[in-house]
């Protein structure tokens, strides 16, 4: 799987309609559609002609297309809820008006800091036709791209005048230009067998009706393949074919006080043959249930100051909150600074500095499509600026030495590095990491790393130390409690940082037995703590995720790290309240009851 098919997931998550799916699924290819190829190269030089009045040609035009065939089935204790098929062709366009230097784009204005909450989409998007109609096709690019023209044209007049009237310096170009490119891949082909997996679906999901007291749970697949391109201005010319299959289940229970608990697994693959059996599928269910039980009746933590360590899942969550945002090269917009903006700290000020351990290093390599067997969400082989993917190494002996960059250059750095990359909700391409590794090259096994942790809580003269195992991570496999907990961060003024403990236990000094609990949320952790990491284990996680924040939803990233071990961290007590526990026992808790009468 790369980039581009999980970059098409809201088009899977949203209402699908039209197309009625066919018994059997068993091979599908998505067509190479040369009209649409042609109708893309020819429509772009005609609208590098536009102009309006006596004000400016574009400079620069791109077109995406992303042109997918999807499958999207979903199942609650043992019943389908939807099963869609769509195939839909969706353009981004892209025109830059002015020059290399001063453009359109990168441009907040009056808006400010809403520039980061996803108040404005630069470019223009629309759905072309799926029919090789090369006409109808070109008639669909050109009015979208008239009007972009016209919205680019508005925004570079308001730039300038914004920019006479501020006192702006040390403020980079805006664009560079790079080496045309001219890629073809085969066509994608979809191998799927919709009815095998409407019975799996049917017995993954059924599985839940033993758990009573699971007040919700979902299955969801999404299966797809798709062509994607690249035509711009400067000659490039790509296109790529990709397949992949992502498998969603998600969990929440309620515990005695109100408070609710969440938990998902992720199973992903270039298609469904890659993912595992259903018997796996289900002993992984139970590990789950089993899981999110103990936490629920576990006790709230009051407080906490002492050693934490990330294990699993938590080490890689830990990373992606405090700093794979910081590790895309992305100047600041005119009119409002990334800075201010929590959670999206800039890390360029900090080039040249270790802000790791001397013995971490990290990477990003987009280039890597698999990692101990499982697939990677953050692999692709052109950006979308269609620009060849390649490994960056970001961070050599805890010091940081580059940041992912796209063709939009920063204050120190210039030149795309192959990391310019799509959110899912459309809007210009940006800097983004792909798929970010993390080592420790004095990395502890798992019995040592537990040694170390209980070792800083016995200095400390502590009776335990607290191991997390999850946090809460908004993204695709969000549950109600976990965006329930984001806005109640955000009412608590929590912007960015650690998401609160999903699933936690205290490491008891004495003899090493461990206890779950829960209700509680991390004090302020920052970029700078990173570099006081006590410990780190050797055997990394891969973590692949679609995160929702405010800006709107983040491209498809993997990330994969290594338990890491803080000396000390602050735990402190939720102070919430929780809705009552419902009114009526749920159907399967009353049927389980007669039946066990």
């Amino acid at each position: 799987m790369t980039s581009r098919f999980p970059m098409r997931l809201t088009a899977l998550l949203a209402a699908l309609g039209a197309c009625v799916a066919p018994a059997l699924a068993g091979e599908e290819q998505v067509p190479e559609s040369p009209a649409l190829l042609q109708a893309l190269v020819d429509e772009l030089a005609r609208s590098m002609e536009l102009q309006m009045e006596d004000l400016e040609r574009p400079y620069f035009i791109q077109y995406n297309v992303g042109d997918v065939l999807s499958y999207d089935l979903s199942a609650k204790y043992g019943a389908l809820t939807s099963c869609k098929r769509e195939r839909t062709r969706r353009l981004y366009t892209r025109v830059r008006v002015g020059s290399y230097e001063l453009d359109n784009t990168n441009f907040a204005g009056d808006e400010g800091i809403f520039f980061f909450f996803g108040g404005r989409r630069e470019g223009g998007q629309a759905e072309l036709p799926i029919d090789d109609d090369y006409q109808a096709i070109r008639q669909a690019i050109w009015r979208v791209t008239d009007q972009d023209y016209k919205d680019a044209v508005e925004t570079l007049t308001r730039k300038r005048a914004y920019m006479r009237d501020k006192n702006i310096v040390d403020r980079p170009a805006d664009f560079t230009p790079a080496e045309p490119v001219e890629h073809f891949e085969p066509p994608a082909v979809l191998r799927f067998d919709l009815e095998t997996w409407k019975q799996n679906l049917e017995r993954i999901s059924g599985h839940f009706k033993q758990y009573a007291q699971v007040q919700d749970s979902d299955v969801h697949l999404l299966v797809a393949a798709g062509n994607s391109y690249v035509v711009n201005s400067e000659g490039t010319r790509v296109r790529t074919a990709d397949t992949g299959a992502l498998l969603l289940i998600t969990v929440e229970v309620q515990a005695a006080d109100g408070m609710r608990l969440s938990d998902c697994r992720t199973y992903t693959g270039d298609s469904t043959e890659e993912l595992p059996p259903v018997e796996q599928i289900l002993a992984d269910i139970d590990a789950l249930v089993a899981e999110l039980m103990a936490v629920r009746d576990a006790p709230v933590l009051e407080q906490y100051v002492g050693p934490v360590l990330f294990d699993g899942l938590a080490g890689c969550q830990m990373f992606q909150a405090l700093l794979a945002e910081g590790l895309a090269g992305r100047v600041d917009p005119v009119g409002a600074r990334r800075e201010d903006f929590p959670g999206a700290e800039n890390l360029e000020k900090r080039l040249g500095q270790r802000i790791l351990p001397r013995s971490f290093q990290v990477w990003d390599d987009p280039t890597v499509r698999k990692f101990a067997g499982q697939t990677l969400f953050g692999h692709y082989r052109y950006d979308e600026e269609g620009v060849p993917a390649r490994r960056v190494d970001l961070i050599v002996d805890g010091k940081l030495e580059k940041l992912c960059l796209s063709r939009a250059p920063t204050r120190k750095l210039s030149g795309s590095n192959g990391h310019a990359r799509q959110p899912l909700d459309g809007g210009a391409p940006q800097a983004a990491i792909g798929t970010l590794f993390v080592r420790d090259d004095q990395g502890l096994g798992a019995a040592e790393l537990k040694a170390r942790l209980l070792e800083a809580a016995r200095d400390q003269g502590l009776e335990y130390a607290v191991r997390v195992v999850a946090v809460r991570s908004p993204g695709l496999g969000s549950t109600r409690a976990d965006l329930f907990s984001m806005f109640r961060r955000l009412q608590r003024g929590r912007v960015g940082g650690l998401g609160d403990p999903v699933i936690a236990y205290k490491v008891y000094v004495a003899d090493g037995h461990e206890e779950p609990f829960r209700g509680c949320e991390f004090g302020p952790v920052q970029v700078s703590d990173l570099k006081d990491i006590l410990a780190a284990g050797a055997d990394p996680t891969v973590y692949n995720y679609v995160g929702i924040g405010l800006g709107g939803a983040t491209p498809p990233t993997t990330i994969v790290a290594p338990p890491v071990l803080f000396e000390e961290l602050e735990l402190y007590k939720l102070e919430e309240e929780y809705d009552k526990l419902p009114i009526l026992p749920a159907p399967l808790a009353r049927e389980q009851s007669l039946t066990a009468r």
